[in-house]
Order: C-alpha cells, then structure tokens, then sequence
C-alpha cells in the first residue's frame, strides 16, 4: 500500500511538473523569433568532400543550431543544423550509452577550440579543386596549422571517401580545450557555448527557462547550474524510494498467491517491468528535463543500465518459470514432488531465458561500447578450447534432455540405478538428485545417470509375491492337498491378486521341509501398499498352515 501511494504521488508530481513546462514551453514559443537559418533543403547532407568543405561546413551548420537554440527557435530548425555539424566528425568510436550527449558536449569543444586558435583562410584549405586522384600522392590527411586538430579521409566503412575530423582528435578534444581555454576568443566566436551547453535545460525544456529563474540559480558549481542539482536531488529522493517499495510489493503479491495458479503470481513480473520503467522515465528526466551532461550523466546512464540489464534478466528467469508452470499444469504432484512434465517444460523454458540473458548481455556490452564482433571472432579462432571446457557441461545437458525424451524415471519415482535405490527428487539442467533409503540426498550428474542401468520401481504396473514356504516332513498328503487348496482360495478371493498369473504348488523336498511355492502379481501401485497387500496375505496363510493343523519345518528339526 506504501508503494502504491509512492507510485501515485509520484505521477502526480510528473503530471505537475510536465503541464507547467508545457505552458511555458508555449507561452515562450509564441515569443520565439522567426528562424534566421535557410532551411530551403532540409534533407541537405553535410558536406564532406574535402577539409574544406568539412571545416566549413562544421562551422556554419554548428554555429546556426547554437544560435537558433539561444534564440528559443524550434527543436526541429536546430536539429538538423546540428545533425549536419555531427557529421563531419568521426564518432564511430562514441559508445551507444550517451551518444547524443557526447557527442553534443565533443561538438561544443571542438567549437571552442577553433574559436580560440588561428585558422588559415578558407582558399588556403585544401578543397576539392587540391585534391590528387593518385594513390601515390592522395591526400589522406590534413592538419589545421600549429594545431593537433586534424581531417583525415575515411577509408573504409558506410562513410569512405569523406573527410572528417578524426577520432584521435575526437579523443583529445578536452585535453585540447584544457590547454586553449583562458586564449582570447578570435572576433566573432561563438563565445561560451561549452558552458551554456553544461546548464542548459535538457530538450524538452526551453533554452528560456533558465531566464526566469534567480541569479543564484544559474550558479555553474561543479559543471552544471545549482538549479540543475537541485532537481536531480529532487528527482532521485522520489524515485530512488519507489524502486524497493515497488519491488516489495510485487514479491508480497507473489507470496501470498503461492498456491495459486501461475496467471495470478503475476507480482514480481509487474514489479520488474515497473523499476525497469521507472529506471528509463529517470533518465528521460535527466538528460531532457534536468539538462545532465558529462560525468552526472555518464553515471546516471551506466547506473540505468545495470538496473535495466539485472531487471530484465530477472523478468526473463521469472517468466519462464511462470510459463512452465501454467503450461505444465499443476506446480506439484499428489506426492509433493514436481511433475516430470512440468520440470521438463520449465528446463525448456531455462534453456530459452538463457539464450535471452546472452542476447542481453551482449546488448549491454555494445551498448556501453564492448565490441561484440571481436569477441565473436576470439571464440571462432578458440572455439576448441572452448569446446574441450564446457564438453562436460554440454554433455550433462544433453544427458538431461535424454532422460526428458526417454523417460526412464519421472520426478518422485522409487528406482535402481547402479546398485543404489532411491527416490528421484529433482532433474535439472545438469545433475539429478536422489534420495536415498537413508534419506541422503545424492547428486548425480546427468551424463553418468542417464548411461546407468534404471530398474524403475515405481513405474511397474504389477508387484510380484513369491515366497517358499517350508511345511514340515510330518505332514501327510491329505494336509498338503488341503493346505495348497486352501492357499489357492485365498489368492483367489483376494482382488489384489490377478488370477491369470498366480499358483501354489508343493515343488519338492528341502532337507527338513516339504516347500510350497506361492507365487502371484498384486495390483499395488505403490510400494506401501503392497507391503501391507503382502503382510496380510502371508499372516492368512500362517493361519491356513495352523488350520489344517500342518507346521514350518525348521533347521534341525520340525515344528
């Protein structure tokens, strides 16, 4: 109840705050002054055929979004000159995580930078016009003089043939800025767009927002403005809260339905799905509302991250167990233990999650910026070596799905396997576990289990009863016809004991005994019940022997 109130109080305050943005936004719009930019083609491309028109082009296209941002223009007018700026610059080693903000803060160092030092004339860089058609002497580089900032033709990839500010320049941007920031602007720069850049609100703000606040709130501490970390620490105290809350509900849920079907043990995964929401709700609001950049905003992302990866591993691990269990049917047996079909569908099911969590994993990794296609490779080049280490696991997996496919014992069945007995409790991916007469619980992998000679106790449709019975020498043949009619009788009449297959018969002389074989098929489909089936039929007998006033013999003698 706790963390629904949360939930509640928290979308209230969203819904607040995103109607008042939304009456500023529009109140600052109608003041918003025609774009000076010629937006004549708007799907025109960035020029890159050479240094010159690179150089150019980042220039002008970077200076008109920065200008139409400062002047409240439209979101779309500044996007476009703003995609144009980025495109002249080689960012294919940006990770996914972040990447427009990066990339953003790169393109206003850069800025800064060339506003700083002294350019050559733009006739002086080298243009189309300079560039040699010969490989031997091509121009594949070039460096604006008494600089480290360089535009180097691509050569392979989607972009070859352009030429773009490299991603060694890229690299050393800041350290670039560091060096240069206290030289004098050059007349006309686009002066402190870094900073503006930093506390600025984020997109879905207006750049005019920050007029209407104090002096002291536009404060630039620690890279960003007061008013920026005032927010966070709003935003974090109502967000950080709801994650446990929800959380704790949604197992609350789940357990006190645990013996209900598997459709209404739906709260963790509602959880999971909500904290997985939340965690991309928080950083919209970061990096669109609150305006992060840099090293807040990297933490934040990775944090986001981690939280989306675990949550949705843990969202795939729990509905696959969820979906088993629907689909199996019933959770357990009469006998408590896990239905064969049921563990076989949720070892299915496992074996999918698994596959999903990798999928996920490798998401995650590419996402912050892990290469997937090397890794890929390293195992083609060790796939071996590989093969030789998990062999052991593969085979226990493929021992698993053997006994699934063949059956040879289910989950709770009492069976032989080598010279041991036991009760089969569990089979899993790897291993199966057994409990023993002596109520010990024996793991054995699937790839030894699955190779054992089985005898399958439980699976038998019939118990067999055959004893010998010892009748002593004095008794005369009169009382032995009487005895084996009286015996067959029994058998008979008792519905346990299947007609067709049973017989009583006098088959020999022992040392001191006349033996009487009994032997018979009862219809006991457990173990309990055909000792108790044989107890009663054995005491019947003993008082059939006394009856007919016949005995046991015994060693050395006769009763």
């Amino acid at each position: 109840m706790i963390g629904l109130n949360c939930l509640r109080l928290f979308c209230r305050v969203m819904i607040v705050w995103v109607l008042v943005l939304g009456s500023a936004s529009a109140a600052l719009a109608q003041a918003s002054p025609t774009s000076a930019i010629d937006e004549s083609f708007p799907l025109r491309a960035a020029d890159t055929s050479s240094p010159r028109d690179t150089l150019d082009t980042f220039r002008r296209d970077f200076r008109n979004s920065a200008e139409a941002w400062r002047g409240g223009e439209s979101r779309d007018v500044i996007d476009r000159a703003l995609a144009r700026a980025r495109d002249t610059i080689d960012f294919s080693e940006i990770p996914a995580l972040g990447y427009d903000a990066a990339t953003l803060i790169d393109m206003a160092l850069l800025s800064e930078v060339l506003d700083r030092v002294e350019l050559p004339p733009l006739e002086e860089v080298p243009g189309d016009g300079d560039l040699a058609t010969g490989k031997d002497n091509e121009l594949t580089r070039w460096v604006i003089p008494n600089t480290k900032l360089e535009i180097v033709k691509i050569t392979e990839g989607p972009r070859a043939g352009e030429y773009l500010f490299s991603k060694e320049t890229v690299a050393e941007l800041r350290t670039y800025y560091d060096l240069v920031k206290d030289v004098p602007y050059r007349p006309g720069a686009l002066a402190g767009i870094y900073e503006d850049v930093l506390s600025s609100p984020g997109d879905w703000v207006p750049e005019r927002f920050r007029d209407t606040l104090p002096a002291w709130a536009n404060f630039v501490a620690a890279g960003h403005a007061v008013w920026q970390w005032i927010a966070m620490a709003v935003l974090m105290a109502i967000c950080l809260p709801l994650v446990p809350l929800i959380m704790w509900a949604g197992i609350n849920w789940d357990r006190k339905r645990r013996s209900a079907s598997p459709w209404l043990r739906f709260g963790t995964p509602v959880a999971l799905i909500l904290i997985v929401a939340l965690a991309e709700v928080f950083e919209n609001l970061a990096e669109n509302v609150v305006g992060l950049l840099e090293l807040p905003m990297e933490v934040i992302g990775f944090l986001v991250l981690a939280i989306q990866a675990v949550g949705l591993a843990w969202l795939v691990f729990v509905l696959s167990n969820r979906l088993a269990d629907a689909i199996g049917g019933l959770r357990n047996g009469s006998d408590g233990h896990l239905h064969l079909d049921v563990a076989m569908t949720r070892m299915l099911f496992r074996l999918i999650s698994l596959v999903f969590m990798i999928l996920l994993v490798a998401a995650a990794a590419s996402r912050i910026g892990i290469p997937i296609a090397p890794l890929v490779a390293g195992l083609g080049a060790g796939g071996l070596a590989i093969a030789l280490a998990v062999r052991p696991t593969l085979e226990n997996i493929i021992g698993g799905l053997t006994l699934f496919a063949d059956r040879p014992v289910r989950v709770g069945d009492f069976c032989r396997y080598g010279d041991d007995v036991g009760t089969v409790e569990q089979i899993g991916l790897r291993s199966t576990r057994i409990r023993t007469l002596e109520q010990s619980l024996v793991t054995v992998p699937n790839s030894e289990f699955s190779q054992m000679h089985l005898d399958n106790y439980t699976a038998r449709r019939t118990r067999l009863l055959q004893t010998l019975l010892h009748i002593r020498h004095g008794t005369t043949p009169d009382q032995m016809r009487l005895l084996l009619a009286q015996i067959r009788d029994l058998l008979g009449a008792n519905p346990l004991v299947m007609p067709d297959s049973c017989y009583v018969r006098f088959v020999g002389y022992g040392a001191s005994s006349k033996d009487v074989e009994v032997f018979a098929y009862l219809r006991c489909e457990t173990e309990h019940t055909f000792l108790a089936a044989r107890e009663e039929l054995l005491l019947n007998i003993e008082e059939i022997v006394q009856r007919v006033d016949a005995g046991f013999a015994v060693r050395g003698g006769a009763t």
